[in-house]
This record gives C-alpha cells, sequence and structure tokens, in this order.
C-alpha cells in the first residue's frame, strides 16, 4: 500500500470512529465532539483523494457549524435538573434498522453507478468552485441556506413548546 492509500484508510477510519462517537454517546458534546471528528474524518478523506479545497472548507465549514451547534445544543438540551428518560430498545433497534437499509441502498446505488473519469488539466480552483456556486448553482445555494435557517427556528419552536408543558406537537 502507499502512503496516499494509507491516508486514505486511516481517514476513513477517524470518519467512521467518529461517527459511531457521534450516534452512540449519551453526554450531547460528547456527541458534537464525535461529529466534529468524523467531518474531520472526511476532510482527511478530501485530503488523500487530492481535493485540498473541499479539505480546507469541510474543516473550516464544519469547525464553525460545531461551534454553532454546540449553542443550539445547551439551548435545546433537555434540562440537568429534570430526570432522565431512558431509551426504548425498540426505538433503537428501529433506528438501526432504517439506518442499515439506508446504507445498503447507497451502497447498491454507488457500486451500479458509472464514475466519469478525471480530466487530465481540469480547473478544480476554489475561484473555479466560486464561480460556479454563484452563477450555475446559485438557486441551489440559497435554496440551502433557506432550509437550514427554517430547520433552526423549528427546532427552537419545537424546544419552546416542550418546555412549556405542550408537547412537542
Amino acid at each position: 500500500m502507499t502512503i496516499a492509500s494509507w491516508g486514505f484508510l486511516v481517514s476513513a477510519v477517524v470518519a467512521l470512529g467518529g461517527a459511531l462517537l457521534a450516534v452512540g454517546l449519551r453526554s450531547i458534546f460528547h456527541n458534537i465532539l464525535g461529529f466534529a471528528l468524523a467531518m474531520l474524518g472526511v476532510a482527511g478523506v478530501f485530503g488523500s483523494l487530492g481535493s485540498d479545497f473541499l479539505a480546507a472548507v469541510f474543516v473550516l465549514v464544519y469547525v464553525g457549524a460545531v461551534a454553532i451547534a454546540m449553542v443550539y445544543a445547551v439551548m435545546l438540551s433537555h434540562p440537568l435538573d429534570q430526570p432522565h428518560r431512558p431509551r426504548k430498545g425498540l426505538k433503537i433497534a428501529g433506528a438501526a434498522t432504517l439506518a442499515a437499509g439506508v446504507a445498503a441502498a447507497l451502497w447498491g446505488v454507488l457500486r451500479r453507478a458509472r464514475w466519469p473519469a478525471a480530466v487530465p488539466g481540469g480547473d478544480t480552483s476554489a475561484a473555479q468552485a466560486g464561480t460556479r456556486f454563484l452563477t450555475d448553482y446559485v438557486l441551489a445555494f440559497e435554496l440551502v441556506s433557506v432550509l437550514l435557517v427554517v430547520a433552526k427556528i423549528s427546532a427552537v419552536m419545537v424546544a419552546r413548546r416542550a418546555r412549556a408543558g405542550r408537547g412537542a406537537w
């Protein structure tokens, strides 16, 4: 194995380990740290594949996103002075089954996909990516930002209702 292959393998293991920590730990703070570790692993995968721009974007965006997620986690989490509600085994099994099904479906699609060969000498610079975001993909870029704002506002409203004693719905 080459050094690049080892870098890819280590980065993939870090990403998977971080993802498992993000969904498996009980503390919201530890979940966020697991998420950050997973995103660093994904950035390492991009870096090992030669996409330095995407690796840098992942580190910059997700480090910022993790800081915001920590603020929202503290704001929306279950108060520590109230008793902890145990997780139900049926919900855990259902979530694990759904996750395995989605992973299997994605794996099947990725295995059957026809991947284009890399274009030698193709421009993959940050300037080209920025130009494409602000010209060809500006509508998708703006729709994603609106979707994120709506999701944050919805989470705050659901949390307020739950704390006011009216239930989440």
